[in-house]
């Protein structure tokens, strides 16, 4: 399995739960079809490396510390979406034709999905994050 961290434009829809599962993704200027989702989880990130963590310590720059024109920088907060991430495991091949592969699809939790939804009081349509392709077998 190779990985990679690519940036993906990811196309989902809704899955018989009523959840949000890719449907499309486009890697390298090619679209691929999901034909199928075998897998979804969570991972923890690395939190302890964020800059909010070196901050908390004292590990600050002199460029972190001052944002433009000299002035104080903005506090930097870690948020959810820095600590945790959902990954799909899906089958998905160029086109319909074409040969399939395994591709793992990541996107940052955001602050309307189940894992905070009770707290925040927000739906997941409502969250967007950006996502990456992590791991590819083919």
């Amino acid at each position: 399995m190779r990985r990679f961290s690519d940036a993906v434009h990811v196309r989902y829809g809704d899955a018989d739960e009523g959840e949000e599962t890719p449907v499309q993704f486009i890697w390298r200027g090619r679209l691929y079809v999901v034909r199928e989702v075998l897998s979804r989880w969570r991972e923890r990130s690395a939190w302890w490396e964020h800059a909010a963590v070196a901050a908390v310590h004292g590990d600050v720059t002199d460029s972190d510390a001052t944002g433009p024109g000299d002035r104080p920088a903005r506090r930097r907060v870690l948020e959810i979406g820095d600590l945790e991430r959902e990954v799909f495991r899906v089958e998905a091949s160029v086109g319909r034709a074409g040969g399939a592969g395994v591709y793992d699809l990541a996107r940052a939790v955001a602050t309307g999905t189940a894992a905070v939804s009770e707290v925040a009081g927000t739906s997941s349509s409502e969250a967007s994050g950006d996502w990456q392709l992590l791991r590819v077998s083919d």
